[in-house]
């Protein structure tokens, strides 16, 4: 009851979240309601733009104070778009002018429309007119003179609005038929801004596929660049793999060149400390299996199979003919030295 006294713009605005947007909201669907043909599509964009301030079937409110032209609301809502400073009132304007040209043709009506929210934000003529031009890549003409009856003709014509047939022809309907053919040329026009929207869209989409296969492309010579730094990666790795094989080949050899000529130097002092020494070819071959006059069958066995295994030829397969034929000769001496001293021991 309190709100009675209320219009429904008026009514919908008091219990708005934000009431600069249902202000917007309002002179937009007063753009809407003013197109040549209301789009789908523009219906469905004014109903996501509802949902952040209103439910959606307060959008019918909307739409129903915008067929009205109803001044008071629509001053009301200028009021508070000035009201909630400039910041956002281009962004507004631009909205407004999409809207007005989503159907490719600029009603008469909306082109007064779009001059009155661009004065009243503070857009001059020109700014707008360049605005326009970069929204919809076409130049805003200058407006019809609304004191010719041509002008209302077009304007009824465009909205869908059709004139009594059983009224009688006026003097200025006469003089409008004076000019045949505004119809075709009006139908021209539309079709001449519905073509180069379509072109402005298909430009729009090839630059857009341009530019994801120049990304494409970079994304595809960033991963070859990774792909061979890895392999630059892994060849490094190999070769250090490889030298730290030979150093570690080259430091067993001399381990083991250490322990023979320890042994061999063993064998040498024991040898000299026997009263009685043993026949040279023993004591060579004792000195060749590393092990001393006092040597059991069992220790024999075991020195002859440790030093068999280590220096067995098949352990230097695919290395230098001069290794394996050192290791053939070395493996040779050490089973002559195990067949002598299992005779003699």
């Amino acid at each position: 009851m309190a709100t009675a006294r209320f219009s429904a713009f008026e009514a919908l605005l008091l219990k708005s979240q934000d009431q600069r947007q249902s202000a917007e909201l309002l002179l937009l669907a007063w753009v809407f309601v003013n197109k040549h043909e209301a789009l789908d599509e523009d219906r469905h964009y004014l109903e996501t733009l509802t949902q952040r301030v209103h439910q959606v079937q307060d959008l019918t409110t909307l739409l129903e104070a915008a067929r009205r032209t109803d001044l008071g609301d629509i001053q009301l809502a200028a009021e508070v778009l000035l009201r909630d400073g400039t910041g956002t009132r281009p962004a507004f304007l631009r909205q407004a002018i999409v809207l007005a040209t989503s159907d490719a043709a600029l009603s008469p009506r909306n082109h007064h429309i779009l001059r009155f929210l661009a004065d009243l934000i503070g857009v001059t003529p020109d700014a707008l007119s360049h605005l326009y031009q970069d929204v919809t890549g076409l130049r805003l003409e200058a407006p019809g003179d609304p004191s010719r009856h041509d002008y209302w003709a077009e304007t009824a014509s465009d909205s869908g609005q059709d004139s009594p047939d059983d009224e009688p022809p006026r003097a200025e309907e006469a003089e409008s038929s004076l000019r045949p053919g505004w119809r075709e040329r009006a139908r021209q026009r539309v079709e001449r801004q519905r073509e180069a929207r379509q072109q402005r869209r298909d430009q729009e989409r090839q630059q857009a596929e341009a530019r994801q296969r120049q990304r494409e492309a970079a994304a595809q010579a960033a991963h070859q660049r990774e792909q061979e730094r890895l392999a630059r990666e892994r060849e490094r790795q190999a070769r250090e793999q490889a030298r730290e094989e030979a150093r570690r080949r080259q430091e067993q050899r001399q381990e083991d060149q250490r322990r023979y000529e320890e042994a061999r130097q063993r064998h040498r002092e024991q040898s000299s400390a026997h009263a009685s020494p043993p026949d040279f070819r023993v004591r060579l071959a004792l000195l060749e299996l590393e092990l001393d006059a006092s040597a059991s069958r069992s220790e024999i066995k075991r020195a002859y199979r440790r030093l068999a295994q280590r220096n067995h030829p098949d352990r230097f397969y695919g290395q230098s003919e001069w290794r394996l034929k050192l290791a053939s000769q070395r493996f040779q001496r050490i089973k002559n030295a195990y067949d002598l001293l299992m005779r003699h021991a």
